[in-house]
């Protein structure tokens, strides 16, 4: 069987490929505009280079961070993407701008000074890194402490997750305290906005109900019984749907109590017995055409409609998420949950005849699908081994 050791060096082996001097790029291929400094994809390939302790890597991080703040926009956001060199061309997004592209600059930025220590680079990072924070406290709107991402204005660009986000929401609490742990600011703003996000987005009849944002949709909420965090919160309504990315950087930075982690551990099971296997989705149940928020996922692309039931970001596997996922389950001490995830996604790719570093696997048949050299892939079997040998990740990423 093809070990987790083995793929392991195989993505380092990738991630080195793609990183230039410009940054690390999301693919080698040409497609979709995948050769090119991804802010997300770059970010997160960094990051894995920090967890490796590669100098190769982590220069790329480096050089990603540098271009990315050369295009900045003059009011704060933080490219979607850039083509570096003479046909230089930079994007914010094409049918919507992207949240992520902001949170994740500061929370790389944080980690590389933290790491590196290099002062010069953080001299040109820092005016770059307080202008999308102050991007980012616009984009609050009411001043309340949540910032509000428009429909597919994330990583997930075309899949209908929007409002206040568990995922961006929780990057953005990442950044914050990373950035404050550098310039020693006062923590307690912050350590009220992590409270009432844990409390909010896992709906419990424990909760004091001034801490809640909305109270009639909260206890509908509760009522689903959901066994995980909240995907998303809208005025009036709490959708309840599993997202693997934002759950794992839940279990990450928020405190798990021993509730939680069993009804976590329930919900996982149901997962395995749905799915026949113990592989994470990045989000679950998928959308299908019976589903009342369809008509906001058949028209929305940019190239063709990737997203069919157990497809793409509609159910659809991505190791990049699972990765994280894991990382989150070791760090709770669900360390047999992270373990039987990995050992699948180790049988999958053993018996693919097209495995490639591919972008997702399908929830129908299992097979691997989308993009294949993508760093962002490579990042996630990085992730899946740091929580297999539970490592000190959490230190390495200032948890």
């Amino acid at each position: 069987m093809t070990s987790l050791q083995t793929i392991h060096g195989e993505a380092v082996n990738l991630l080195h490929r793609l990183t230039t001097p410009d940054g690390i790029l999301a693919s080698t291929i040409e497609a979709d505009n995948y050769k090119r400094v991804w802010a997300r994809d770059s970010i997160i390939c960094g990051i894995a280079g920090l967890l490796l302790d590669d100098e190769t890597i982590t220069n790329g991080l480096k050089n990603s961070l540098l271009t990315l703040a050369s295009k900045q926009h003059e009011h704060g956001m933080i490219p979607s993407n850039v083509l570096p060199g003479e046909n230089s061309d930079v994007s914010f997004g094409s049918l919507v701008g992207r949240i992520d592209a902001n949170t994740w600059f500061i929370i790389g930025s944080c980690l590389y000074y933290l790491e590196s220590n290099d002062t010069q680079t953080w001299e040109t990072l820092q005016p770059a890194i307080n202008k999308c924070r102050y991007f980012l406290k616009s984009t609050e709107f009411n001043d309340k402490g949540w910032i509000y991402t428009p429909l597919s204005g994330n990583w997930a660009d075309e899949y209908p997750v929007h409002g206040y986000t568990l995922y961006d929401n929780l990057l953005r609490i990442w950044g914050e305290k990373l950035w404050i742990k550098i310039s020693g600011g006062n923590l307690d703003a912050l350590n009220e906005l992590i409270e009432k996000t844990s409390s909010n987005f896992w709906p419990s009849t424990q909760t004091n109900a001034k801490k809640l944002y909305h109270q009639g949709a909260y206890r509908k909420a509760i009522s689903k019984n959901a066994g995980h965090y909240a995907a998303f919160i809208l005025p009036g309504c709490y959708d309840m749907r599993f997202d693997a990315a934002g759950n794992a950087l839940a279990l990450l930075l928020l405190r798990t109590d021993d509730f939680q982690k069993k009804e976590l551990r329930s919900f996982i099971d149901e997962l395995k017995a749905g799915l026949g296997n113990s592989l994470i989705p990045a989000f679950w149940p998928a959308i299908t055409e019976n589903s009342p928020d369809w008509h906001l996922l058949q028209g929305n692309y940019s190239y063709d409609f990737k997203n069919k039931p157990g497809y793409f970001h509609n159910g659809g596997i991505w190791p990049v998420w699972m990765g994280l996922f894991c990382m989150g389950l070791t760090k709770i001490g669900l360390n047999d949950a992270s373990k039987d995830s990995v050992t699948e996604f180790e049988r999958i790719v053993q018996d693919a005849k097209n495995w490639d570093f591919n972008e997702y696997i399908d929830a129908v048949n299992f097979g691997l699908d989308g993009k294949t050299q993508m760093g962002y892939t490579a990042s996630g079997i990085v992730f899946m081994k740091a929580a297999i040998d539970r490592t000190s990740f959490a230190e390495k990423l200032h948890l």
